[in-house]
């Protein structure tokens, strides 16, 4: 790290001051616009915004957005850049949080303040550390104040809970249209580009590709001159999809390493496999958060509780109350906080609860509870602490995100309970907009689900349990909603394909909403993720199990293929086929009769489900468990009658099209993929449920051993992709037209 600057503050109540290089401006007496020209940062301006950042002086009104810096207009192509909610103030909106309490982390910002404003320092800062211990809010102090002082620019904020911020996809997409937003000269340059056929294929690309030619191609002139730095703060790659992470954390060093002038700021928490990845890439500044000492972190603990329950902070909640927490009060919760800020936030939460409305009493049930190794929940029974496994337990285990209404047909309790439940857990979920439960941060679950942290077993979550409760349930919705033509389709729709079907019938999505309700269709599609972890021994559960085999299963089908999820039966099928093996040999030979069943017929189900009854069913061997138990559901089979059909299954398994003549056919070691090559053009194949994963284009191909890697001549180029189909970003380039390429 550079020198430590001396600090200033001799602004502090100022308008219109000038520093060489610099202006500030009031503007309509309220906002002011920091402007530091194009050259690098003299001492006296690192100091500034290291003191501003660390928040170590206030600047005079400074306007959040910078609305009143010089406006330029986006193109249609750049306002269409596919994006993710996931910026800063996003972040701030979903998860309701403020930046750095007053007078806490301040070494550390101004320590990243200083790296991020110094030319000679790393390109890259990762900051790692434990769930719960404050990395996300860090990184959101950074974004905000460095949005104001116009270096920001861009952020992402990785969430696990939503489907746009849990993966890479619109990773650099979302950089990008920010860089547009932030500087005129990039907006141009990304904005040619987007008209170029390379530049708008790019938006569903891989990420690499998106990099490439959206940021690092059109700005790679632009910033040779530019000596002041852009900060892109990116938060919580542990919450990013494990597959993405390598290609996130290779795309922001490429970023910093082509363009000099950006900076990143990266936080995420500890990770083998990662560290040692980030390790490898070199150039990068890794700074531990828990390795900060504990006097710094208890200090500023201290600091936090003791504004957040002093005596001005209660009479803002609880006008008639003189009371505040005592100096050894608080220093009991420092050390039951345990470096860990979420701790220390929960107990300001409980101790202030809404409902005790009594928080001398709270204090010490609080400091009770910690001194017995027990919770700040230990009095959640007062609310309905009856239903607290049942509905924590499914926000915590259901495969994803649900409102409370669906919750509460997954649980079977009402939704005025949920809420009830949900009203006293405030500070860890929070309840959003679209009134779906989201985990504020993931040290909870883990502190529920561990036997060595959660000592009160009546707060403790047994995850077998809770999967138990949730399969048995999902087996139950099945059991109540599942029926042959569960839309009621008529003639001639029911002879059509889904879409054509639903068309003639004027089905509206609000009818097969109705019709193929929420809970329904998570019991369709999820339920074996709960399975696998279940206890298989639970009467009830196998049970529910044996009769959703025995009776629906080809409902089930009908419904996965409606919904556009039919491929879920490859993946659930041979779980349930395990449970069963030992329990009855009729349900389970009926169950290897629909696992050849759904691949024998699966292209002509996943266009028309009830065709799966009037033309799949009458060509299943006669002598199949499937064929005798389900057959009756083709007596009123208006089409057809079938004399002398197959009695027992052929050979063949399933039949893919590849729409070439296939001349080679490789599966990997596991058996789970094959690739298949025909003019032009490389296939890659999910061996279970026998859809394409990705086409690769070429004349000539190799594959690695270990499915890992492919390489694809064409011409006089090698080119290597990802088994996914997105390119490594490495390519060769030979004298003389290449007419073989080897394993």
């Amino acid at each position: 790290m550079s020198p430590q600057l001396q600090s200033t503050s001799f602004f502090q109540g100022s308008s219109n001051v000038e520093i060489t290089g610099s202006n500030f401006y009031e503007v309509r007496g309220n906002a002011t616009i920091i402007r530091f020209g194009d050259g690098q940062f003299t001492d006296v301006q690192r100091n500034l915004i290291c003191d501003y950042i660390a928040n170590l002086t206030v600047l005079p009104d400074i306007n959040n957005n910078l609305g009143n810096l010089e406006q330029h207009v986006l193109t249609q192509s750049i306002i269409s850049l596919p994006r993710a909610e996931a910026v800063f103030n996003d972040y701030q909106n979903k998860k309701k949080i403020g930046p750095c309490f007053e007078g806490t982390r301040v070494a550390l910002l101004r320590e990243m303040a200083d790296w991020a404003t110094d030319p000679d320092e790393s390109r890259m800062y990762v900051l790692s550390g434990l769930a719960g211990i404050g990395k996300s809010t860090v990184a959101y102090t950074i974004a905000s104040r460095a949005a104001r002082l116009n270096l920001l620019g861009a952020s992402f904020f990785f969430s696990r809970d939503e489907a746009d911020r849990n993966n890479a996809k619109k990773l650099f997409t979302t950089i990008a249209f920010q860089l547009c937003v932030y500087n005129e000269t990039f907006a141009k340059a990304i904005g040619d580009v987007l008209k170029t056929e390379r530049g708008a294929a790019a938006t569903t690309k891989d990420p690499q590709d998106q990099l490439h030619a959206l940021i690092l191609d059109p700005l790679r002139g632009i910033v040779q001159s530019c000596a002041r730095p852009i900060l892109v703060v990116v938060d919580a790659l542990d919450e990013c999809d494990e597959v993405d992470e390598r290609d996130v954390v290779q795309g922001l060093s490429r970023l910093v390493r082509e363009l000099p002038c950006f900076k990143v700021i990266l936080t995420t928490c500890p990770q083998p496999h990662l560290d040692h990845f980030l390790c490898s890439q070199g150039g990068h500044k890794i700074f531990r958060l828990q390795d900060i000492e504990d006097m710094v972190v208890d200090g500023d603990i201290r600091l936090y509780l003791s504004h957040s329950l002093s005596l001005e902070a209660v009479r803002e909640r609880y006008p008639h109350r003189q009371w505040c927490a005592s100096g050894e009060e608080i220093a009991s919760l420092v050390g039951s906080a345990g470096r860990l800020f979420i701790i220390a936030s929960t107990a300001v939460w409980y101790i202030l609860d809404k409902y005790a409305s009594n928080p001398a009493a709270q204090m010490q049930k609080l400091l009770l509870a910690f001194a017995r190794y027990l919770t700040p929940f230990k009095d959640l029974d007062q609310f309905h602490f009856s239903h607290y496994q049942s509905v924590v337990g499914a926000i915590v285990f259901v495969q994803r995100p649900l409102p409370v209404s669906t919750l509460a047909q997954l649980i079977n309790i009402n939704v005025v309970e949920i809420r009830e439940v949900l009203d006293n857990l405030q500070s860890v979920i929070l309840l959003g907009s679209d009134d779906v439960p989201c985990i504020y941060h993931k040290s909870f679950p883990d502190y529920l689900t561990d036997q060595a942290c959660c000592k009160d077993p009546r707060l403790r979550i047994d995850t077998r349990i809770c999967h138990v409760q949730i399969a048995t349930r999902c087996f139950e919705i099945m059991d109540k909603c599942l029926k042959r033509n569960i839309l009621g389709l008529g003639d001639p729709a029911r002879f059509m394909s889904n879409e054509d079907g639903l068309k003639k019938d004027r089905i509206t999505d609000e009818q097969l909403q109705e019709k193929i309700p929420q809970q329904l269709r998570y019991a369709c599609v999820d339920c074996v993720n709960h399975l696998e972890v279940a206890n298989n021994e639970d009467e009830a559960l196998m049970n529910g199990l044996e009769k959703f085999v025995d009776k629906h299963m080809l409902y089930w089908f009908e419904v996965l293929s409606l919904i556009g999820k039919l491929d879920s039966a490859h993946l659930i099928l041979p779980v349930v086929l395990k449970l069963l093996k030992s329990r009855s040999l009729d349900l389970h030979q009926l169950l290897s009769d629909a696992l050849r069943f759904i691949g024998k017929f699966y292209e002509l189900i996943e266009r028309s489900a009830l065709h799966m009854y009037y033309s799949a069913l009458p060509f299943t061997p006669s002598d199949s468990h499937l064929y005798c138990r389900y057959i009756k559901d083709t007596v009123d089979n208006v089409l057809c009658s079938i004399k002398g059909g197959p009695e027992r299954w052929d050979a063949l398994v399933a039949t893919m099209r590849d729409g070439g003549y296939v001349d080679t056919i490789k599966f990997s070691l596991d058996s789970t993929l094959f690739v298949s090559c025909s003019q032009s053009k490389l296939k890659i194949w999910d061996a279970v449920t026998g859809t394409p994963i990705s086409t690769i284009p070429g004349d000539r191909f190799a594959v690695a051993n270990n499915f890992s890697t492919v390489a694809s001549s064409k011409d006089k180029t090698i080119t290597f992709y990802n088994m996914n189909g997105s390119t490594r970003g490495t390519m060769f380039t030979t004298s003389s037209k290449i007419e073989t390429v080897t394993d």
